[in-house]
């Protein structure tokens, strides 16, 4: 049987091909990237080769001795057998009361060092008169090393942010900037994984930072200014040793920005894979460079609301409406600007309505201007269906950006959430893992992943996720119902119960009804007092009707909690209701008021149109 250090160098089963390293399954044309769970059990039947695996033995080394239920294991082969196609059943074999196993030999493939191509000169961009796309920037290059015995195969590269060395905050937007562009110009490199570090991690070393965002190479940055004139440079380190395997610099004069962006994006481009004739700048123009200045200044605060400063989004705003205005025909100052005017329900307590007109309205126009944004807009325009509940309106929009050639991780967000909200649990996890793999420096995404495993009861994989969130330092609050669910589960309920009493309290809102709940909890003798503290509080409106459905269904009171529930059929009532598919509130499911809510809701309606069935508690749709 094949050794896990052999299999590293990757291996095939039937058609696939297996890149452990990378954490890729490729078939052809088709390639799939499982979750790191998923990976795991792949890789413990592939060490058997094609003998039995038991369940214990899956425990022990794909959930590292945690004890989990029969389900895990279940959603873990059918989530593989999903990734492995139509044929993953006879890939992947169950065994009756033994276990599972592969049903294709293992066949290990050359390693990478017998097919790797050593370049054996560093080469530098002055020295060959490469040709620049922008002539007015002076390009100054000091190309340390070149990308040498790049095999052919996916690799991967974390950006961390540009490092202001100018003295002068005032320039933060420009590194944020140039940042931005680099990782654009990145992800259109075949085969190349980019992820955004979104912190610097200053206390950790290259290779931790590389294990950290899981990935080969970091590549860092700085910017100076000196009187009118920037300079920028990048750093290329290997994570395995710390190795710089590539450097260089740009220089140029203010007002210059996007050009300044374009060569450096380019340079380090050029670099690592060599010249290439394929467009390195998507868009069809230059934009004007007061236009460009005003949308790095309102995209630098759109992404820094919320840190206490609540006027960034006001202010993000007004930037990017004058970048439209000093220059209609640049497409992403539209798609920003729409992305923030979705966001003043939350931050404004703006009308929804209104709001969401104000972006569509401003999609079409940029849409009008610049065809090549239709595919991202699919994002903003899927969150507006999503929010008006017209569910399959809003996946098929969700599809489009998710699918589409350059992707936002926040895109992955908001369908993960669509997904929940109509009960496809799995298929949420499955969406939100993938936006994490892109972005995983994301507070908000880390945060999202860890309450889809929430929803599916996966407490241990939650609790992880939420670590990373906070790590992260997120600007938005861990959602309140989600950890006290999780404190609750491990029997924590004076946490839960203060973390609950906390955020009410934060909110305006009474807490008297807290104690008297979670007292009922522990002790039934407790739960008429908990049922008049709840009553009472919401004839106040000092309860959540999220928090009030959850723990009348707790309590037991599952003909109270679905009269509340009620609530959220309201159409001046625009709160997600994922939470209903907790497993703790199963009982609510099970009511035959249950359906009845969902159709209200738009949800049975796209059950119908998608051909999926609703089966005891929960609901199965066709792949």
């Amino acid at each position: 049987m094949p050794t896990k250090e052999e299999l590293q160098d990757g291996f095939k089963i039937g058609d696939w091909e297996v890149l452990p390293a990378q954490g890729v399954l490729r078939c052809g044309d088709r390639e799939e990237t499982p979750e790191p769970l998923v990976f795991k059990l792949l890789m413990a039947l592939a060490t058997r080769d094609g003998n039995v695996a038991s369940k214990e033995d899956l425990v022990a080394e794909v959930w590292d001795g945690y004890p989990v239920g029969d389900d895990s294991i279940t959603r873990g082969v059918a989530q593989l057998r999903k990734h492995l196609g139509e044929q993953g059943k006879t890939y992947v074999k169950t065994l009756t009361k033994r276990g599972y196993r592969l049903d294709e030999p293992v066949s290990l493939k050359e390693t990478a060092a017998d097919k790797a191509v050593p370049r054996d000169q560093a080469r530098s961009l002055l020295s060959q008169g490469r040709q620049w796309m922008f002539a007015v920037a002076v390009v100054v290059v000091a190309a340390i090393a070149i990308w040498t015995g790049l095999p052919d195969r996916n690799w991967s590269i974390g950006v961390l942010p540009f490092e202001n060395l100018s003295g002068d905050t005032a320039n933060d937007y420009r590194a944020h900037g140039f940042k931005r562009e680099l990782l654009r110009t990145l992800s259109e490199i075949p085969n190349l994984t980019v992820k955004d570090g979104k912190v610097s991690y200053p206390q950790l070393e290259v290779g931790q930072i590389a294990g950290t965002l899981d990935v080969k190479y970091v590549l860092s940055g700085t910017l100076q200014q000196v009187g009118e004139q920037l300079k920028f440079t990048y750093t290329v380190e290997r994570g395995s040793n710390g190795k710089t395997i590539s450097a260089g610099e740009v220089v140029g004069e203010l007002g210059e920005e996007f050009t300044l962006q374009a060569d450096l994006a380019a340079l380090v481009r050029n670099d690592l894979v060599g010249e290439s004739k394929q467009q390195l700048i998507s868009r069809s123009r230059y934009p004007n460079s007061d236009a460009f200045d005003s949308y790095m200044r309102g995209l630098f605060l759109l992404e820094r609301r919320g840190r206490g400063e609540p006027e960034n989004l006001d202010t993000a705003i007004e930037l990017l409406e004058r970048a439209i205005e000093q220059d209609p025909g640049f497409g992403p100052a539209y798609l920003s600007l729409a992305s923030a005017y979705l966001l003043l329900p939350d931050y404004r307590n703006a009308p929804l309505a209104a709001s969401h007109q104000l972006a569509l309205e401003v999609l079409e126009r940029g849409i009008a201007e610049d065809p090549s944004i239709s595919d991202a807009a699919g994002a903003a325009i899927g969150f507006v269906h999503h929010k008006q509940r017209q569910w399959t309106q809003a996946e098929q929009a969700y599809i489009r950006a998710t699918t589409a050639a350059v992707v936002d991780s926040n895109a992955f967000n908001w369908y993960s959430l669509m997904l929940a909200n109509v009960g496809r649990l799995d298929d949420a996890l499955e969406q939100i893992l993938i936006g994490q793999e892109i972005d995983p420096s994301s507070g908000l995404t880390n945060s999202r992943v860890a309450i889809a495993y929430t929803w599916l009861g996966d407490s241990k994989r939650a609790a992880e996720f939420f670590e990373r969130s906070d790590q992260l330092d997120i600007s938005d609050e861990s959602p309140t119902l989600v950890n006290a669910v999780l404190h609750i589960r491990e029997g924590r309920l004076a946490d839960a119960s203060k973390q609950i009493s906390t955020a009410v309290s934060a909110a305006g809102e009474g807490t008297e009804w807290v104690e008297p709940v979670f007292a009922a909890i522990t002790d039934d003798s407790g739960r008429e007092a908990a049922f008049v503290a709840l009553d009472a509080a919401s004839r106040r409106g000092d309860v959540d009707p999220r928090l009030e459905i959850s723990a009348r269904t707790i309590l037991g009171d599952v003909d109270g909690a679905m009269r509340v529930a009620e609530v959220l059929a309201q159409p001046d009532n625009f709160l997600e209701f994922d939470f209903l598919f907790l497993p703790e509130l199963r009982p609510l499911r099970e009511h035959p008021g249950f359906l009845d809510l969902m159709q209200e809701l738009g949800v049975k309606d796209y059950w119908d149109e998608n051909g999926c069935v609703w089966m005891n508690d929960r609901v199965n749709c066709p792949d």
